[in-house]
Order: C-alpha cells, then sequence, then structure tokens
C-alpha cells in the first residue's frame, strides 16, 4: 500500500475534523495540528481555507467511490445512466453538502472561495453535460431542448442549495424531492418511449 502524503493527510484530517466539529468551525490551525504539522504547511499546500475545502471535496469525491460510481453510470444506456447519474447524486448530496455551503457562502462575498466554488460547479456541470449528450445522441432528448439548455437546467434543479431549500427550508424529505426533481427532469427533457 503506498505511504500517505503530508498533503493526503491534510485532507483526510480536514474531513474528519469537518464531520466532528462542521464546516464552519475547521480551521487551517486545527487541521494541521491534527495531520500532525505546522498552520504554516497547511499554508504552504493549499494557500486559503477556501482551497482546502475544495481540494478536501474533490479528495472524498474520490475516496468516497463517486467519481467511480458516476462514472459508471455512463456505461449504461442513456436513459438509464441519465437516472442512475442523478439517484447518485441525490445519495452524494447529504456527505457534500456542509463544504458545497460554505464555499457558497464565500462566493456570495467574493471571498477566496469564490473561484474554487465556480470550479468544483463547473466539474459537476461537465459531468452532467456528457449524460445530457448521450441523450442528445440516443435521440432521447426532447424537442426544443439543446445540450446547453438542457445540461443547464438539469444543473440548476438539482443544484444543492435548491435541494437544501427544499429539504432543510422547506420540510421536504429527501426522498421526496429527489423522486419530485427527477421524474420532472425526465418528463421535461426526455422524449416519450413508444
Amino acid at each position: 500500500m503506498p505511504e500517505t502524503t503530508t498533503r493526503e493527510r491534510l485532507l483526510d484530517a480536514a474531513w474528519a475534523l469537518a464531520i466532528e466539529v462542521g464546516v464552519d468551525r475547521l480551521t487551517l490551525a486545527d487541521v494541521g495540528a491534527r495531520a500532525g504539522v505546522s498552520r504554516q504547511a497547511v499554508y504552504l499546500h493549499f494557500g486559503n481555507r477556501a482551497t482546502l475545502l475544495v481540494q478536501m471535496a474533490a479528495r472524498f469525491d474520490h475516496t468516497s467511490g463517486f467519481r467511480d460510481r458516476l462514472t459508471a453510470t455512463r456505461q449504461a444506456p442513456a436513459r438509464e445512466g441519465f437516472r442512475k447519474m442523478l439517484d447518485l447524486w441525490f445519495e452524494y448530496i447529504p456527505a457534500i453538502l456542509p463544504v458545497h455551503l460554505a464555499l457558497e457562502a464565500a462566493w456570495l462575498v467574493g471571498g477566496d472561495g469564490a473561484d474554487a466554488y465556480r470550479d468544483r460547479l463547473d466539474d459537476w456541470h461537465k459531468g452532467i453535460r456528457v449524460a445530457i449528450r448521450r441523450l442528445a445522441d440516443d435521440r432521447s432528448l426532447a424537442a426544443g431542448w439543446t445540450v446547453a439548455t438542457a445540461t443547464d437546467w438539469t444543473w440548476a434543479t438539482v443544484h444543492p442549495t435548491h435541494v437544501h431549500h427544499l429539504t432543510r427550508e422547506r420540510g421536504w424529505t429527501l426522498s421526496a424531492a429527489k423522486r419530485r426533481l427527477i421524474d420532472t427532469l425526465q418528463a421535461q427533457l426526455l422524449e416519450p418511449t413508444q
């Protein structure tokens, strides 16, 4: 088994602390202490808290298996793969939501996390675009939609903040939000089956 690098130890320590104390109380000094390195070492690796959060989430994307499972949805037929991608996303939102909200807050005030937040959401947008492109190539994308507009619509519909508003502020269960949002997307974006 390969040796864990300092960067990986820092990211794992950051994730563990985020779960224990919450993302809002996560400090670079605490991450360094948990990983057994100085606060300055954390700054050398990440520069600022926002970059640490993004890299921490990206590492979790891989270590949790999310990226691999997302890639595997592309092996299914286009319609089934689209549904599997969305199911997978809704399973993943609870794990990633606290980091997402912290980065979004930084973006809203123009802090260090603005670019990192935008980059992270652009990555998700690109993943959705692959699934939508497959629907278009399969002639399953409904008339009136382009790959670009269907990608944007899907991205906005399943945006973590949108799901957060439904579940945390309006009292929907995650399963009810998931069912309604996915059913709506499928009804809007997919050509009816014969």
